[in-house]
């Protein structure tokens, strides 16, 4: 059984608030609709030793890997020491500013993104059912496919 909760109609975000794109991932995830999104801010929330040590099983990475010491001062012995899966277990939950890149979790999808635009790719956000247009054609600006969210154009009369 997994540790963290898991549903098809189910997004869990694991990020850090104090990164920059902990935060911008939030922002891009946030704006699915279609599914219910479970967020963990570890900087408020904490995990626990065994969700780390399954979110790195299921990542296929060591636990240390999904740490970033590259903004660490050079004196900081966090760079330079190593430590056992316990000691970085105890530092992330002292410092989550070094989660390396947010962590998506859908059913039993793992991702580590690197890129918060990633999210979207993640969730199946693109241009599905858009035919490609050449640059003189008219967009498509209607839904060719089900549970796209378009906002309908006005008739060229309605001014509201």
């Amino acid at each position: 059984m997994k540790s963290i909760a898991r549903d098809e109609n189910q997004i869990t975000l694991i990020y850090s608030s104090t990164t920059r794109t902990g935060e911008r991932t939030y922002g891009h995830i946030s704006a699915v609709k279609d599914k219910e999104l479970q967020t963990i801010d570890i900087a408020k929330t904490p995990l626990t030793g065994t969700q780390w040590a399954e979110l790195a099983e299921e990542l296929n990475k060591p636990l240390k890997e999904l740490f970033s010491f590259e903004d660490v001062s050079d004196d900081d012995e966090l760079k330079t020491a190593d430590y056992d899966e316990n000691d970085y277990i105890n530092i992330i939950k002292n410092r989550p500013e070094l989660l390396a890149h947010p962590i998506i979790i859908h059913q039993d999808d793992v991702k580590q993104v690197t890129n918060p635009t990633q999210a979207q790719e993640f969730l199946g956000v693109d241009s599905a059912g858009l035919d490609k247009k050449m640059m003189h054609e008219d967009p498509t600006i209607s839904s060719t496919t089900k549970k796209e969210h378009f906002i309908d154009k006005p008739d060229e009369g309605d001014h509201n």
